[in-house]
């Protein structure tokens, strides 16, 4: 055996004919080797630098998973730790995130008349009263607690994807994830709180206490789960009766509105003249008060001037008489515009005469005149 590797050895060695084929493979290895060295190195380098490192986008938050384990829940900056196997961090988005939840009928072909509601078909909702409504909803909400809604509700690796349509044994095929589930809460909020309230609120009167109770509902049911979600705002963007009957609605709601219209101007009317009452009552008030006083003064300027005259009639009684009398005929005298006549009768006495009433003379028209004439 021995000698025949010898001979093969030297036969290979006096021929010398793969000597530069086996050094281009030897050199081939060697470039492979180092090849792989470098990215083994650099492998290694990257696990032990940037493979560990991740930084928190805006309105988003980082779970970082410890063999399985969520170890913290990161909101800002930049972080570094062993990469996968060792651990493993999922981005969950922290914004403002909505909803739209809808309880509407079927759609019917343009022009089509409105037809009955057909159960499974169309959607709707049963009031307190055993009246059916349609509504549409928007629901805005943010993950306030990462760690427990990737707990409770993001089951998947990638909680930010969107829901995914799955099909059960039974062959219903509906989707799976955060959203739905989030969605079929609200769901359930808006027939629980629809089934307590009567029609005419929730159409008219009382729509934003309708929206509040259901906001209210919701989000009592996302703390009962613990799901991290907290709801920011719930609203009511429509609501409306069955197609078929909204006719009849309609006019019990233009009834309404007039009522409404009139009580207001009855209101109005009330307010204004009541208004107006107290301002006359207060004019009233006031030129009564005017009155009073100028009476009381007069009556007291009278009362000074009487005593005055009192004190000189103690005095002289003879005197004021004439002066009094004088002074009364003086002032009839010249308030009389007709003629007047003093004299003396014959016993010495004197006489006024005054033309009290006064015969206006009668105006002649032309033709009084004309017949006179002839």
């Amino acid at each position: 055996m021995e000698e025949t590797k010898s001979v093969i050895k030297g036969e290979f060695d006096r021929s010398g004919q793969y000597d530069s084929g086996l050094k281009s493979l030897v050199k081939s290895l060697q470039w492979a080797f180092a090849f792989l060295l470098v990215v083994i190195i650099g492998l290694m380098v990257y696990f032990v630098t940037a493979g560990g490192y991740f930084s928190v986008e805006p309105q988003n938050a980082v779970i970082v998973m410890q063999f399985g384990k969520i170890e913290n829940t990161y909101t800002s900056d930049g972080h570094w730790f062993l990469p996968y196997p060792v651990n493993r961090w999922v981005k969950v988005r922290t914004n403002q995130q909505s909803l739209r939840v809808d309880f509407l009928p079927a759609e019917t072909p343009d022009g089509a008349p409105p037809q009955a509601l057909v159960p499974g078909k169309d959607s709707y909702l049963i009031t307190g009263d055993a009246n059916i409504i349609h509504s549409t909803w928007r629901v805005t909400y943010h993950v306030a607690n990462p760690a427990k809604y990737y707990e409770s509700l993001a089951t998947p690796f990638d909680p930010t994807s969107p829901d995914t349509p799955e099909k059960d044994i039974n062959g219903f095929v509906g989707t799976r994830g955060p959203q739905t589930l989030l969605r079929n809460l609200f769901r359930a909020a808006v027939i629980e709180v629809t089934s307590g309230k009567t029609v005419d609120s929730m159409l008219y009167s009382g729509r934003a206490a309708y929206s509040d109770a259901v906001r209210n509902e919701f989000a009592r049911q996302l703390a009962a789960i613990d799901c991290g979600v907290e709801v920011d705002n719930v609203t009511l963007e429509q609501v409306f009766p069955p197609l078929k009957t909204k006719s009849a609605f309609d006019e019990v709601a233009a009834a309404s509105n007039t009522v409404d219209s009139l009580r207001s101007k009855a209101e109005q009317y009330a307010v204004q003249a009541g208004n107006e009452a107290l301002a006359m009552q207060t004019e009233l008030i006031s030129s009564a008060t005017t009155y009073k006083e100028m009476v009381v003064s007069e009556v007291k300027a009278e009362s000074i001037y009487f005593q005055k005259i009192y004190e000189q009639y103690r005095n002289d009684p003879e005197t004021v008489l004439m002066t009094l009398y004088t002074s009364t005929l003086a002032d009839v005298l010249q308030k009389q515009q007709g003629k007047y006549i003093l004299g003396s009768s014959g016993t010495g006495s004197k006489q006024v005469r005054l033309l009290l009433n006064h015969e206006q003379k009668k105006q002649q028209t032309p033709a009084g005149d004309a017949a006179e004439e002839k």
